[in-house]
């Protein structure tokens, strides 16, 4: 026998942690405003509400939860830090500034900080100061133990964006040594050929290449090391079969975007712009990561 949905939210009001994953933010909000109704608003029940709203980039509502958990205790860190991030996404880069290096300001030791600096990172980053944005994540690595993967991978960006291409084939090295991370050594092999580091890139290429079954991207990556080199028709030949062995891989009906944004750059290498914007598009509809089209959109850039 079902329950009535109001005598199912009493039964949720006694016991707020009994949301499953499965529930939709908008169900899980009605939960939580339910609860509050009964019990008062509570720091951590305004801040699991934001969490909804966020989800559903209510950022408004999101930020009005995050507040009035702030100024029913000033030092919740859970509100402070997601308050940062809203105000980020609303643009609001000074207010997230402040948030975050408040919430820092509660915290003593550098391997608890270490977050923090990743969004403070984030923020410097956004607001044009790749700079301070490089020191943050250099600070934040050091002071976690360097085993964080996706931070190797923000200041890899931010080392790319600078030109310090050698540097961030370096510490994406480390850190692939740290954790053993496949991606940081893909990445890591990237900046070497943008740090013009062709002998060395091209004998892990070349050891990819004899034991991987999909070979696209790396026949893409050895044509980016013999065009460096000067090997022009030799970079060509190895595009041309990048592109015919990811054709057969891509599904017509639902191209997969990172395939798409792999072609592309190979299109955007032989100098056909046409293509290469076609699929740039095509993966952006399709939802594409930014980070993935960096390159497609600095080759095509470069050609303008």
């Amino acid at each position: 026998m079902f329950l009535p949905r109001a005598a199912l939210l009493l039964s949720l009001l006694l016991s707020p942690a009994i949301i499953v994953a499965h529930d939709s933010p908008e169900h899980v909000i009605e939960i939580l405003t339910a609860r509050m109704e009964t019990v008062g608003e509570r720091p951590d029940l305004l801040w699991r509400r934001a969490t909804e709203h966020r989800a559903l980039a209510d950022h408004a509502a999101a930020a009005r939860d995050l507040k009035r958990a702030i100024k029913l205790r000033g030092d919740y860190l859970p509100a402070l830090i997601d308050l940062s991030r809203v105000r980020l996404a609303q643009g609001r880069r000074n207010e997230a500034l402040r948030t975050i290096e408040r919430a820092m300001s509660l915290v003593s030791d550098e391997a608890s900080r270490a977050p923090l600096r990743m969004i403070k990172a984030e923020i410097f980053a956004d607001s044009g100061n790749p700079t301070a944005a490089l020191g943050e994540c250099d600070r934040a690595l050091a002071g976690s133990g360097g085993a964080e993967l996706d931070w190797y991978l923000t200041r890899s960006q931010i080392q790319c964006r600078l030109g310090r291409y050698a540097e961030a084939a370096e510490g994406l090295q480390r850190g692939f040594e740290l954790t053993g991370s496949a991606v940081l050594e893909v990445e890591s092999i990237d900046a070497m050929i943008d740090a013009a580091q062709y002998e060395t890139a091209l004998i892990k290429v070349e050891a990819a290449l004899a034991e991987t079954r999909w070979q696209g991207s790396w026949l893409v990556r050895r044509a980016r090391i013999r065009l460096g080199t000067g090997e022009v028709a030799a970079g060509h030949q190895d595009l041309a079969a990048a592109i015919v062995e990811m054709n057969r891989r891509l599904n017509p009906a639902h191209p997969e975007s990172g395939l798409l944004s792999e072609r592309g750059f190979a299109y955007a290498l032989l100098g056909d712009l046409a293509l290469a914007k076609r699929d740039l598009a095509s993966a952006k509809r399709r939802g594409a990561e930014p980070v993935s089209l960096r390159r497609l959109e600095l080759a095509l850039a470069s050609q303008r």
